[in-house]
C-alpha cells in the first residue's frame, strides 16, 4: 500500500486507538486522519472502554500494556457489551506465543507487534473486517512474524 498519497478512502472509517504511549498514539491518529478517517484517542483501558461502547467504531486498536484497565480486559468487555463489536486490533510490544495466545482468548481479531509498519496500520483501519480476510504482507529481512490474523484461514 502507497501511504504517501490521500485518496480519501477513510472518509466513512472511525477509528479508536487506545494506548498510552501518547506520542505513538498521536502518530497514527494524524496518519488515519491524512487518510480521511475519523479518529479518536484514548490513553488508558477505563477511557478507551467508554469510547468504544458509547460510539461505533470501525476499527480498535488496543495497546494490552494499559493503565487501569489491561488491553485484554478491554477486548473482553468490548465483546460481551456490543452486539456488533467493532474489528478489533491487539497492538503490543507482546510478541511471545502466549501473548498472542491470549490476545486471540481475549477477543482480538489480530495481534500486531510493535512498531507495526505505518501500511499495515493504514490497511486495518481503511479495510477493516476486509484485511482481515487477507494474506499478511511478511517482512523480506528474514525477521521473524509480526502480526497473527486470528481470521485468515489461509
Amino acid at each position: 500500500m502507497d501511504i504517501d498519497t490521500k485518496d480519501g478512502t477513510g472518509d466513512d472509517r472511525h477509528v479508536l486507538i487506545i494506548d498510552d504511549n501518547e506520542d505513538l498514539a498521536l502518530s497514527q491518529a494524524a496518519l488515519l486522519r491524512y487518510y480521511g478517517c475519523r479518529v479518536e484517542v484514548a490513553h488508558d483501558g477505563r477511557e478507551g472502554l467508554r469510547l468504544a461502547t458509547q460510539r461505533a467504531f470501525d476499527v480498535v486498536f488496543v495497546d494490552i500494556g494499559l493503565p487501569i484497565m489491561s488491553g485484554y480486559d478491554v477486548a473482553r468487555a468490548i465483546r460481551s457489551a456490543l452486539d456488533d463489536p467493532p474489528v478489533l486490533l491487539a497492538q503490543t510490544a507482546y510478541g511471545q506465543p502466549e501473548d498472542v495466545r491470549k490476545s486471540c482468548e481475549a477477543g482480538f481479531d489480530a495481534h500486531l507487534v510493535k512498531p507495526v509498519d505505518p501500511s499495515e496500520v493504514v490497511r486495518f483501519a481503511l479495510d477493516g473486517p476486509r484485511a482481515l480476510n487477507r494474506p499478511l504482507s511478511m517482512p523480506d529481512d528474514g525477521s521473524s512474524k509480526s502480526i497473527w490474523n486470528f481470521r485468515h484461514s489461509a
